[in-house]
């Protein structure tokens, strides 16, 4: 293959980026397994639906640790729905909490007995109306309904003429399923805390399936976690390669170069297995929190053949899959990841390059140079509700400056400094995010750019912005490093030697602007960088080994 990329050793990854969590559990090998996260959290689900788009019907049952399917059951529904075992009912084709047309209720006659198979308990329920097999706690049982009180139940149990059915219910970790847009149960799964509904489209596993779900399409199965006793996580498990076939179109334009498309195709594959996103019930999440996946909808021919050219390659450092981040553009130069999110991280991979290529794309980027500009006491304001949080107060902020810059003249330090005397120094990240910059590549003018806030020293002559790194000659002529707070002599005798305030440089004036191009965090690969490379006629291990420092690619 030639040039090569790579992981970084597992060392590297929450800890050393100053990320929360850990790394991936996914696996560097091309039959690797994982396990995204398309609803959870805030956005978990009373019920979701699947409906084939290939392969027929599903079996059901649960995923272990290694994510290998152990059926328990199967249907031969093209459209089903799985719902926690709370009352939902069905209103605007959805199940959810509160009224609807159709009730999925918590209560359920169990009959008498269990069953060494599924079949047993199907061919047990089908002899009653409503009734659907089960499996509790690792046995097969044949129930009936969903009522949603106890009371219907008990009618129904009268009605029936079901005297030795038991009222029961499930526990929290229980889910449901039903016949889409219906009330009909066809199987119940209630694993405890130790398992969780798998669902694997296809009635045989020959056939590679692709499965609807609340509008997009998937490879792989699904599984359905309750979320504390509510409502739904909603995973789709799916092998490393069909994962990337649904991350490529939605981080990089279809149309865009095969080799562009190629470079994020590894990209997205080497992070996927080596990612610090800190999930601890998933490997990754379907937003751009870690990739935006959302399966087959936008995957054409092209993005296909990008996977395909390059399937189980990885981005490799010193032999293992490096940390391989990217961003929309880098406005000229990429960053060190040090100095973006830990400058204690030692990611020698991942280095700030100066970008040559991506200028030749520029004219065609939407804001590619951008400029925010702040009065005083915007700044303050926006500053105050960014940072309150972490302990910081600022007083009528007075000036804001780079007060140094990295090797790729991005801002390694922002100074700020308030109407008190008092100075904040901040990353470049931090600056950021808190007032919304595009990238982290920009400078800021209206400020003083230090210089508001000199010490005069030999004689008047020259100035310092501060102490630091300065030298004092002593009465026998020793030269000696000033550290601490300094002090000087004056007719007035000996006293500490205090800042000079800053000149409140825009205070009054247009304000503060922050300016810069790029859009992103600006660590590791440009997608518009890889664009303009890819069109130059480079191909993708030239891309990826110009913005990973070290790599190779295999």
């Amino acid at each position: 293959m030639g040039k090569f990329l790579t992981r970084l050793t597992p060392i590297l990854l929450a800890a050393a980026i100053g990320l929360p969590g850990a790394a991936s559990a996914v696996g560097a090998s091309p039959d690797a397994m994982i396990q995204v996260a398309l609803y959870y959290d805030g956005n978990s689900l009373p019920g979701a639906n699947l409906e084939n788009s290939v392969g027929s019907g599903y079996r059901f049952g649960w995923y272990d640790g290694d994510l290998s399917f152990h059926p328990l059951g199967y249907t031969s529904e093209t459209q089903i729905s799985m719902v926690k075992t709370q009352n939902v009912t069905l209103s605007n084709g959805n199940y959810v909490d509160g009224t609807g047309a159709v009730t999925v209720g918590c209560y359920h006659l169990q009959l008498p007995g269990t069953y060494a198979s599924f079949e047993g308990a199907l061919a047990a329920a089908d002899r009653v109306p409503d009734g659907f097999p089960a499996w509790i706690d690792g046995a097969y049982t044949a129930r009936v309904g969903a009522y949603a009180t106890q009371g219907e139940a008990e009618a129904a149990r009268n009605a029936l003429g079901l005297s030795g059915a038991e009222i029961v219910g499930t526990s929290g970790y229980a889910v449901s399923v039903v016949v889409t847009k219906t009330g009909q149960v066809l199987f119940q799964f209630d694993g405890g805390s130790a398992y969780s509904l798998g669902v694997q489209p296809g009635l045989d596993g020959g056939e590679k399936t692709v499965t609807w779900c609340r509008g997009y399409r998937y490879y792989g199965g699904f599984q359905y976690v309750r979320d504390e006793g509510g409502n739904m996580e909603v995973l789709n498990i799916v092998p490393l390669d069909d994962y990337v076939r649904g991350v490529l179109p939605y981080e990089m334009s279809n149309d865009w170069p095969l080799e562009a498309l190629k470079a994020q195709a590894v990209c997205a594959r080497t992070y996927a297995v080596t990612n610090t996103s800190g999930h601890r019930d998933f490997d990754v999440c379907a937003t751009t929190h870690c990739q935006m996946y959302q399966g087959l909808n936008l995957a054409n021919e092209r993005t296909d053949q990008a996977v395909d050219e390059t399937a189980g390659e990885f981005v490799r450092y010193q032999g293992s899959p490096a940390i391989t981040y990217y961003s929309a553009s880098d406005g000229g130069a990429t960053e060190a990841a040090h100095n973006i999110w830990d400058a204690n991280a030692d990611l020698p991979h991942l280095l700030g390059v100066i970008d040559p290529y991506e200028a030749d794309v520029a004219d065609g980027i939407s804001r590619y140079n951008w400029s925010f500009t702040f009065t005083a006491s915007e700044l303050t304001a926006e500053m105050n509700d960014a940072l309150s949080g972490r302990g910081y107060s600022f007083t009528g902020i007075t000036d804001v400056y780079v007060s140094e810059y990295s090797a790729t003249g991005n801002p390694l330090s922002v100074t700020f400094v308030d109407r008190s005397g008092r100075t904040w120094s901040f990353g470049p990240e931090t600056i950021r995010l808190a007032l919304g910059l595009r990238s982290n590549r920009f400078d800021v003018t209206g400020g003083s750019g230090g210089g508001g806030a000199d010490y005069a020293v030999n004689d008047g002559s020259e100035t310092l912005s501060s102490v630091s790194g300065a030298y004092a000659v002593q009465g026998d002529g020793a030269v000696t490093a000033i550290t601490g707070t300094p002090y000087v002599i004056t007719a007035s005798g000996t006293q500490a030697l205090s800042a000079p305030a800053a000149s409140p440089s825009s205070g009054s004036g247009n304000g503060f602007t922050f300016a810069g191009s790029g859009y992103g965090h600006n660590v590791g690969m440009s997608q518009q960088g890889a664009r303009a490379m890819a069109l130059r006629g480079m191909d993708y291990m030239d891309i990826l080994t110009f913005y990973f420092t070290g790599v190779e690619i295999w």
